[in-house]
This record gives structure tokens, sequence and C-alpha cells, in this order.
């Protein structure tokens, strides 16, 4: 039987960090049941899509993205069953970027998917998702940005991740539709991985939940405040600093914890996104995609919560307690690491830096998978 391969293409902020995390860290979970999520680092699959895409990301190429869709698509190779290859960066990769990217899997089935939900969630998610990479816009101009007939940078930029049928048709326009799939995320509570989980074939039950490696949203004022500290910060700071210092620490551990709700869509903006997201399942159902989930779900409410700029004064309370809070985790230092830990970090910076030790650290993990699935057996 042809083994199946299972592009996951985006969109970003559709859960797609959570069903990563579900698949890295129960891979051998996923192994006894004939899938695998390959890859030896949890990054591959992102050095992939930057490798596909080179020309659209070359802030992001270092010497482990090299040839690192290949590798990728040799461990698949390798692999008896079905696989998983997902990364939301391959949402942007254009018809031609995506034909190179099926013509290497064409010794399997390929299956695409795509996880979505409605933009009045989507919207205020990426806003949040673009200050926690240190954009400045406030969220009257990204909205003005986006919403509009193009022409802005930020609304090429928003709708080259968002635009669904697009990045469906570059992926699937040479598949037959039922093997393009779009996963909806549920309009309330949980149950994007048992949607996703019933795609792939996997008893989603078995899977253990490592919710604190997901992304955790913040609320207005939180987002408000680290977007005045990018303003503060400009480009005093490379991006490792800000990525390891404000994005992960800040921006992670101390203000997502305060946050006291999300961040809602303006009343005002209702009406053309409810457009926009009807013209997106007109346009799905035309295709004949297969549909994981329902297509009600990515239909915005008719109402949307009041969205108010925060006062100065929230931003100040907001601002204190991010300060006593960092005072206080540096004063007990509850997440001090372990020297196992400090190893494990520096081992993974410098084999990111030295490809030949990146090598070594790929044949540990393949021997590992190797010996598991010889046991199994």
């Amino acid at each position: 039987m042809t083994p199946r391969v299972h592009l996951h293409v985006g969109l970003p902020k559709t859960g797609t960090t959570h069903l990563q995390n579900m698949l890295w860290h129960n891979r051998e979970t996923a192994a006894e049941q004939g899938l695998l999520f390959p890859g030896y680092v949890h990054a591959a699959h992102f050095h992939a899509a930057v490798d596909l895409q080179r020309e659209r990301y070359p802030d992001w190429i270092t010497p482990l993205t090299d040839q690192a869709w290949n590798r990728l698509v040799a461990h698949v190779r390798a692999w008896p069953g079905d696989s998983v290859i997902s990364s939301e960066l391959l949402a942007t990769a254009t018809e031609r970027q995506a034909d190179r990217a099926l013509r290497s899997l064409d010794f399997a089935e390929v299956h695409v998917v795509c996880t979505a939900r409605d933009l009045a969630r989507q919207i205020p998610s990426m806003w949040q998702e673009n200050t926690r990479n240190r954009r400045t816009e406030r969220y009257d101009e990204f909205l003005a940005a986006i919403g509009g007939d193009g022409g802005h940078p930020l609304h090429e930029l928003f709708w080259s991740y968002q635009d669904l049928p697009r990045v469906l048709a570059n992926w699937g326009w040479n598949l037959p539709p039922q093997q393009v799939h779009v996963v909806t995320v549920p309009a309330r509570g949980p149950g994007l991985w048992h949607r996703y989980a019933s795609m792939l074939d996997v008893d989603p039950d078995r899977f253990t939940n490592p919710d604190d490696h997901d992304n955790h949203s913040l609320g207005t004022p939180e987002t408000e405040l680290l977007r005045r500290v990018n303003v503060a910060v400009e480009r005093k700071v490379g991006w490792p600093q800000y990525d390891a210092v404000i994005k992960d620490y800040l921006a992670h551990k101390i203000l997502a914890a305060h946050g006291n709700g999300k961040v809602a869509l303006p009343a005002a903006e209702l009406p053309w996104v409810r457009d926009r997201a009807e013209q997106v399942v007109t346009a799905i159902e035309r295709a004949g995609y297969d549909v994981i989930g329902d297509l009600d779900d990515l239909l915005p409410p008719t109402t949307t919560a009041s969205a108010t700029e925060p006062t100065d004064a929230e931003l100040l309370d907001t601002a204190v307690a991010a300060l006593a809070d960092l005072v206080a985790r540096m004063r007990n230092n509850p997440d001090r690491d372990t020297p196992t830990e400090q190893v494990r970090r520096l081992l993974r910076g410098f084999s990111e830096q030295h490809p030949p030790v990146m090598a070594l650290r790929e044949l540990y993990w393949k021997g590992k998978a190797q010996l598991s699935w010889a046991r199994r057996r």
C-alpha cells in the first residue's frame, strides 16, 4: 500500500503550534500507530520550510537550512508508513515552490492539510503575534492596513499567510480534491486535536498534551505594553536577544501570566470580515475539498465583544504587575535551569551553528528511532 504524506501547510495561528507539539512530544506513540513525525530536532520542519522558500526568508537561512527539505524527505522515504510534515511557513509557498515539494514526494500519496478558524479570531491573534515578533503597529493601524484593497505592505504580508483559498490552490491544484483537507478549529472549546487525529487515522486519546509548550495569549493591555517596548528598543537589540529576552521571557512567561482576556475584533470591522469569511467558505465548497469539522466554524459571529484601547492607567497597572513578577522570579528563581538542561541548551546552540555537530545529533536520534522500531517488531 502506498504510504501517505500529510503536508500541513498552515495557516498560522490556527492551533499549529499545539498540533506540532502534540506530534513531536508523542513521537513514539505516533510511531507505534504507524505514523512518523520526521526530523531529529524540533525545528527540522521549520528549517525545511525555509529551505523551500530561501528567497522569501533569507534572514532565517543558517548552515542547518542547507538541504533541510531533502533531509526531511529522505527521513519520510525511509519510513514504511504514513508521515506528517508540518510548518505554517509553507502557507507562503508559491505554486512553483509547492510543485517542487510535491514532486520530491512522488513516492507517496500526498495529502495537503490546512487548519483554519474564523477571521474574527484570526485577525486579533495575528496582531498579537506580529507584536510578539517586534512589530510596532498599533491595533487600529494594523486593522486599517489589512482591511483595505491592498497596496500597504502589511496588507500583502497578512494575506500571504491568511488567504486560505490561495494557499489551498497553490498546494492542491494538481491533487484530487479528496486529498486536500480543511480542518476547522471549533468555534468553542477544545476538539481540534481530535479532528486532526481522525484525519491522520491515529487514536487521539493515546497522546498526552504537553500544554506547557503551547503559545499563550496576551490580553489587549499586555499586547499594547509589549508594542511600546518594541518601539522603545527598536533595533537596539538583535533578533537572538529579542527572541530570548523579550519574546520568550517577557511576553511568554511574564505578560502571558497576567493576561485577563483575549484581544477582540472591533464591531466596526465585523461587516467586511464576515463578507470575506463567506467568500472563503464558498470557495472551499466549490472546490470540493474534504472538510473535517464544520464550515460554519469559519464564519464570525454576527456580534463581537467590545474592543477598547487600554488606558494609560491600565498599561501602568500591567507594567507594575509585570515588573513585580520579574523581581519575584529573580529573587526566588523557581525556573533555575538544571545542569542537564544547561548542557542541552549549550549543545542545541552549538549544533545549530556547526553542521558536523548537528550531524552527530541526527545520527544519535536516527539510531534511537531505529532501535525503538526494531523493539516493536
